[in-house]
């Protein structure tokens, strides 16, 4: 995955730049220098932050590499929250009622420290929708979605993103998680996802090789998941209506029993 992300180089700047140097302007190629300078490295299975302790003096962005945002029980289990691609913020988070917090490199990862953010701009704003909305799309994926729908929703979202930062090809994408981190992701046991990713390679949904993905047929894998487009705006199309009749309305029906029933 680490030649899968972004790189800068160095070369493909002119050098004449450096003449500004002396006139007080700051090169391209200073630029680069200070880039990685503030670049700080973690291996496989690292904690990069821990959320409890973190406070608003550094903001790191993901260079290259995936990490994820996960709780840990005492007695060692494990639930994965979301998935930290190139380009994405690791943001602090703070203590829960459950379990101990934290971020974890899942490949050798490269962050950059933007440093302190004291203000927060649109593409900030913009940026913390989408988590927001993503961890929606994580607990319906795990309240309502069966192991199959989990998977393949799984699988849409990080070709959808990783496609956004280039690193789809086609519609093969790298993906370096074992079976262990997709169980803990999608509350299954390794168990039945063995058994649900052999069931859509062998209905010739998905093809997983050599730590590739390549989805076949994405539009219908979408319908068969219940997914939908970050870019799309599409609105409970699967529930029939009457005329004039609301839709989060009929999203929630009336209650029969209550829970001592």
């Amino acid at each position: 995955m680490e030649g899968e992300a972004y790189f800068v180089n160095q070369s493909s700047f002119q050098v004449s730049t450096l003449g500004d140097v002396g006139s007080g302007k700051i090169s391209d190629v200073e630029r680069v220098r200070a880039f990685w300078r503030r670049v700080e490295h973690y291996d496989a299975g690292s904690q990069v932050r821990q959320g409890e302790r973190s406070g608003p003096e550094k903001q790191l962005i993901i260079v290259s590499g995936w990490a994820c945002e996960l709780r840990i029980l005492p007695d060692g289990r494990r639930q994965i929250f979301s998935f930290l691609l190139p380009g994405d913020a690791i943001e602090a988070r703070g203590a829960g009622s459950v379990g101990a917090c934290g971020v974890v490199a899942l490949t050798r990862l490269e962050v950059v420290n933007r440093g302190a953010q004291l203000t927060v701009d649109a593409a900030g704003r913009e940026a913390a929708l989408q988590r927001e909305q993503r961890l929606y799309d994580h607990l319906m994926r795990m309240g309502r979605l069966s192991a199959k729908e989990r998977v393949i929703h799984l699988l849409l979202e990080l070709h959808e993103r990783l496609d956004r930062v280039g690193l789809v090809h086609g519609e093969t994408f790298k993906i370096p998680l074992t079976q262990e981190v997709f169980a803990d992701a999608l509350g299954l046991s390794v168990v039945h996802i063995n058994r649900t990713l052999k069931g859509l390679r062998k209905e010739g949904w998905v093809c997983i090789k050599a730590g590739s993905v390549t989805l076949r047929n994405r539009p219908r894998l979408a319908a068969a998941s219940c997914y939908r487009s970050e870019a799309d705006d599409l609105e409970f199309d699967a529930l029939p209506l009457c005329a004039g009749e609301d839709r989060m309305g009929r999203a929630i029906p009336a209650p029969k029993r209550n829970l001592s029933a």
